[in-house]
């Protein structure tokens, strides 16, 4: 982020994101995965699919999220890779708080 845009909600919004990023993949794919493959009664080594499964979507997702990052805050082509809606002012609390 730039100099003039440090607002430190944004840095716990983008934690939150990439932890709900690692976080819901592995929960799903692996967790559920495992689960449903004791209660079926299936071999060991789909186990090891639905961890490998999680892992790699996991993988995926960050990667994918991160890349969005990089173009929206640091990009070099100057194209933002998401659309700021001009309700997401970040000079809105400054505004409405000057008299």
């Amino acid at each position: 982020m730039n100099k003039n845009n440090q607002n430190p909600y944004a840095y716990y919004v983008i934690f939150t994101h990439i932890a709900f990023v690692v976080a819901v993949p592995l929960i799903f794919f692996m967790g559920g995965g495992i689960w449903l493959a004791e209660r079926m009664g299936w071999a060991d080594w789909t186990k090891i699919f639905f961890i490998l499964l999680g892992v790699t979507a996991m993988l995926a997702s960050l990667i994918s999220y991160i890349y969005k990052l990089v173009k929206m805050y640091g990009g070099t082509d100057g194209k933002p890779a998401f659309k700021r809606s001009k309700k997401d002012s970040d000079y809105f609390y400054e505004n409405d708080t000057k008299n």
